[in-house]
């Protein structure tokens, strides 16, 4: 109960610094509307040079179409160059998509640490101070895509054990990486992965405990909301059974489960916000001693930490 607690009020004071600086909430919709973007901007390229270099061809679409049926009727392994390309365009892939969401997460970053301190929120000053790290941006992305690819390669040639040993690696890794971001925002200086690796560690070490409370505390909100969609659903589809699907009584509960899966989406949107400004304030307290105006000492040194 207690933990409950705590995360209502880390959620409430995250969402404090959010009304305070509503523009906090534009950044993740840019992000994804640039990762949309990027993914239609790689299909019409793959698209474009497919029609170019195969669509004028016939011949060698009829010989590549020949070539796939034999093989999949004879069951063979793809060829070895046939695998290095797929590995390397997937990397390449993984890699630039990374360094578009870290390029964004860093804009954004920035700015939650000013709100933090009080500052008014800038956008396109949060993106102008990313393009200025976009060197340490690249170099962390490439790390981290590194690690992405090859726990990927090694879990798909795994057996059940291995995928679950990798698994782990791959959570571990990603605690590990927690505060990378927030690294890279705070010191302009830092450049090399491997230490912007090192500060978060440091500070998941600095603030860690028995479980990871206040990111746990903060999905568990989540949750509840999904659990409460649930129950209307069952109590919608209830009410219609008992009134023989009456029209306007079906018309009505779609009304009422669209309100309810709208509400679920925003408040699963705000605490996804809320976790990235809770995610900031840890970094700062567990780095400079700073806690946050809207946030208490206690809150932010409980967030990993229970006491027994």
């Amino acid at each position: 109960m207690r933990r409950l607690t705590r995360s209502w009020s880390i959620f409430r004071k995250s969402l404090a610094v959010i009304n305070q600086e509503r523009k906090l909430l534009i950044f993740p919709l840019i992000s994804a509307f640039a990762m949309f973007a990027l993914i239609l901007l790689i299909i019409a390229g793959i698209g474009t040079v497919a029609y170019l270099v195969i669509g004028s061809n016939p011949e060698m679409m009829q010989s590549m179409a020949a070539a796939a049926e034999s093989a999949e009727s004879a069951e063979e392994e793809p060829g070895m160059l046939v695998q290095i390309v797929s590995v390397a365009i997937f990397a390449v892939f993984y890699l630039v998509t990374m360094v578009l969401t870290n390029f964004c997460n860093v804009a954004f970053y920035s700015e939650i640490i000013r709100g933090i301190y009080g500052e008014p929120v800038r956008i396109g000053r949060g993106f102008g101070y990313a393009l200025s790290r976009f060197k340490a941006i690249f170099l962390w992305s490439l790390l981290a895509s590194t690690v992405g690819v090859i726990l990927s390669m090694l879990s798909e040639r795994a057996g059940l054990l291995g995928k679950l040993i990798i698994r782990l690696i791959g959570v571990v890794w990603a605690v590990a990486s927690a505060f990378a971001i927030p690294a890279l925002v705070c010191d302009p200086a830092l450049d090399n992965p491997f230490q912007a690796l090192k500060l978060s560690a440091v500070a998941i070490k600095k603030t860690w405990g028995e479980s990871l409370a206040g990111f746990v505390g903060l999905r568990i909100i989540t949750g509840m909301g999904t659990i409460l969609l649930v129950l209307l659903t069952a109590l919608l589809i209830a009410v219609n059974v008992m009134t023989g699907g009456v029209p306007a009584v079906m018309i009505g509960s779609a009304v009422v489960w669209f309100i309810g899966l709208v509400g679920l989406f925003i408040l699963g949107y705000l605490v996804m916000v809320a976790e990235q400004v809770y995610r900031a304030s840890l970094y700062l307290y567990a780095q400079y001693d700073v806690v946050g105006a809207d946030f208490s000492e206690d809150e932010i040194a409980g967030a990993f930490k229970m006491k027994k």
